[in-house]
């Protein structure tokens, strides 16, 4: 049947199913057939679609589910008419007409329409489609769409998107696509996803994506991440950020990072920091710590340990103590520095 041949009822279906379709009822949704059987087929976004999509169906499909839209509509040969495309449809587009969807379409389309993209359809979305994804549609994103993509794709993602990734989707990223992260991207996601990333993943940001991470995100990092912290990464990382770290989580960082603080570093960790390194840690602090460590940092210290850092001290801080500041420390450090 040819479109031109289309009866008037069909056209009022069709029309019909669109309306219901545009506004998202909850309701089954009935859908005009891909193609014209035997005729010129309908066209989406320029491209033909297959006769085998719904020939079986007899001329028309019926989908469920609410009825929100993907990219692209059904043009009814000879005519004016489109209608949008069901989101449970978008599993039987062709790939070119997925990958024809640009920026302009994509930021159009609901939510909803996204928990419905798989990771085989998300490879074929166009990296300048995907700089107009928004927070809302990013979120709806199964986590193993996510992490079908390429390095490409995720370096065009807005940064504005990623304040909404979560952690379940942060876990299926694969560590190697971690250095596609530009900063400004880093910057903005969302705390929540640090609190799934694991030590592979942590390993391969840049480190001037390190350098931009705010306390929120430190703070929600695991100890187990914290150990993949390199010296060039963990040099970069800004004194406030530092000072966010549990201090439950500070004996996670290597002594190779420890070895590399800078005086800004040192100066922001907080009292609870300082007491929660090991003695091993300890002794890796660079020997300039003293230039920037303050009797408040040692009062939460033990004698073991501040004779450890005694050596690193003693011209920094212990030869200019005042009568007040001895007062401060408790008697056993007081006593561990002066030997």
């Amino acid at each position: 049947m040819k479109a031109s041949s289309f009866s008037r009822l069909a056209i009022s279906g069709i029309l019909a199913a669109s309306t219901v379709a545009v506004m998202g009822s909850s309701s089954s949704v009935g859908a005009a057939c891909l193609t014209a059987q035997g005729g010129t087929p309908f066209v989406v976004n320029g491209n033909p679609v297959p006769d085998l999509v719904c020939v079986a169906f007899g001329g028309y499909l019926v989908p469920s589910g609410s009825g929100a839209t993907v990219p692209g509509s059904l043009t009814i040969p000879g005519t004016s008419i489109t209608i949008p495309v069901p989101a449970n449809l978008v599993a039987t587009l062709p790939s070119k007409i997925t990958s024809s969807i640009n920026a302009d379409t994509l930021k159009t389309l609901a939510p909803s329409a996204f928990a419905g993209i798989d990771k085989t359809e998300v490879k074929k979305l166009l990296p300048d489609a995907l700089k107009s994804l928004d927070p809302s549609q990013l979120s709806q994103m199964t986590p193993s769409a996510l992490a079908a993509m390429s390095p490409n794709q995720i370096k065009a993602l807005a940064p504005a998107s990623l304040t909404a990734m979560t952690s379940d989707q942060m876990k299926r990223l694969s560590a190697s696509v971690m250095s596609s992260f530009s900063a400004s991207q880093i910057d903005q996601l969302a705390s929540t996803a640090f609190a799934g990333m694991s030590s592979g993943q942590l390993a391969k940001l840049k480190p001037s994506a390190i350098g931009v991470m705010s306390p929120e995100q430190f703070d929600a990092l695991s100890g187990k991440a914290l150990k993949a912290l390199s010296a060039g990464q963990f040099s970069k990382i800004l004194p406030d950020a530092l000072a966010a770290i549990d201090p439950s989580k500070i004996t996670s960082l290597s002594t190779t990072v420890l070895a590399k603080l800078k005086d800004t570093q040192v100066a922001g960790m907080t009292p609870d920091q300082i007491a929660a390194l090991s003695t091993k840690q300890l002794r890796s602090l660079p020997s300039s710590i003293g230039d920037a460590l303050t009797v408040d940092q040692l009062d939460g210290l033990t004698g073991g340990e501040a004779r450890v850092l005694a050596p690193k001290l003693k011209k920094a801080i212990l030869d200019n103590l005042t009568p007040e500041q001895e007062a401060l420390l408790p008697a056993e450090v007081l006593s561990a520095l002066k030997k």
